[in-house]
């Protein structure tokens, strides 16, 4: 069954399920059918009036059986990336001789690339664009299907959209919310009280659980720089920290009595440090959210309920178009994809080099 012939069965099964008693005691004069739009609005009505969660009738396996076709091109050019053994994201494959576009904050570790075929390569970052948390990976293939990222593809407020994975049907689906707007910034958190010393910053105390913890940064040590960055007082050091986002990974340059250090660390958000508000938990409530979920400067707004490790791949629209890549799972019915347009100017200078991210750090400061 094709997906609109299936919405028009959903829209005449709601429209069936509240309908009033009395009104199905009298025959009634036959109504003409409805626009796909009309039918849509229909159907959302219906939705409100008995109360089923959205979720439910987007997220059930006979919704993704609908829309075997709408992915049936662009789920033979998704791969799983892994890091540690583990799927940590999806991406795709944007490049016939071995480009894969991902989500770059969950790459935890060296990546691996599982093909739709079941090879698994080794991947190599080349790229990273930090504003939109895109990583360009390199394996060696050649010969391999690529998304259509050339079409303009048509996506308004409502419309459907379909979460590609590597089977034949949708890993899941759900509705367009607000189309692209800029994501707010939020400020990151090292998880570190400072104070000022003839040196520089000098770690009073690290917060437990944060990314300074994990990173292996010790009270008294000395933090010089951010990403090669100088930091020369408590002040910078805190303003330029402050300009990354939560989940953004740094490089923090650190003086430990005679030697220096590079760590690498990955901020959080300020609830990670003072506890969750309401919004916080109620917005954590079903799945964890993304680490990086602010600060996109374009980004669409989706209602599909995606774990944070099924980020970093496209999103298609009823005609199989690709709409986008999901980037962050920001709250319990709120998803972020970014737009097949903006990635399309940022291919090549992902490709290119010279978005190549710095290099990665141990917590004994050796490189990696």
């Amino acid at each position: 069954m094709k997906p609109n012939a299936y919405l028009t069965w959903l829209v005449a099964a709601a429209v069936a399920l509240t309908a009033n008693h009395a009104h199905c005691q009298e025959e009634q004069a036959p109504s003409p059918v409805p626009s796909l739009d009309q039918a849509r609005d229909m159907f959302q009505d219906a939705l409100e009036r008995i109360w089923i969660p959205n979720y439910r009738l987007t997220d059930g396996p006979q919704v993704r059986a609908a829309f075997k076709d709408a992915v049936a091109d662009a789920r033979r050019c998704v791969v799983r990336v892994l890091c540690d053994d583990k799927v940590v994201a999806f991406g795709g494959v944007v490049g016939p001789d071995g480009w894969v576009l991902t989500k770059a904050t969950q790459l935890t570790g060296e990546p691996t690339v599982r093909l739709p075929d079941g090879r698994e390569l080794e991947g190599k970052v080349v790229g990273v664009d930090r504003s939109y948390d895109l990583a360009m990976l390199k394996i060696d293939a050649v010969g391999l299907e690529t998304l259509a990222l050339n079409q303009e593809a048509d996506a308004r407020d409502g419309d459907w959209l379909a979460t590609v994975g590597g089977g034949k049907e949708p890993m899941a689906v759900g509705v367009l919310s607000v189309s692209p707007r800029e994501i707010p910034h939020q400020e990151g958190v090292l998880g570190v009280q400072l104070e000022e010393s003839r040196d520089g910053a000098m770690v009073a105390k690290v917060f437990p659980d944060s990314g300074a913890e994990e990173a292996g940064i010790l009270v008294n040590d000395i933090l010089l720089s951010v990403n090669d960055k100088p930091t020369g007082n408590r002040s910078d050091l805190i303003r330029e920290v402050q300009s990354y986002s939560p989940g953004d990974e740094i490089i923090v340059g650190v003086q430990r009595g005679g030697k220096q250090l590079r760590l690498k660390a990955m901020l959080s958000g300020r609830s990670t440090i003072i506890g969750p508000n309401r919004s916080d938990y109620q917005n954590n409530l079903g799945s964890e959210l993304s680490q990086r979920r602010f600060g996109f400067p374009s980004a669409l707004q989706h209602d599909t309920v995606l774990p944070a490790d099924k980020c970093g791949g496209p999103v298609v629209n009823l005609d199989g178009q690709v709409v986008g890549f999901n980037i962050a799972r920001a709250g319990r019915t709120e998803t972020y994809a970014i737009p097949t347009s903006v990635l399309r100017e940022l291919l090549f200078d992902l490709m290119s080099g010279r978005l190549a991210p710095p290099e990665r750090t141990s917590r004994d400061g050796q490189e990696s």
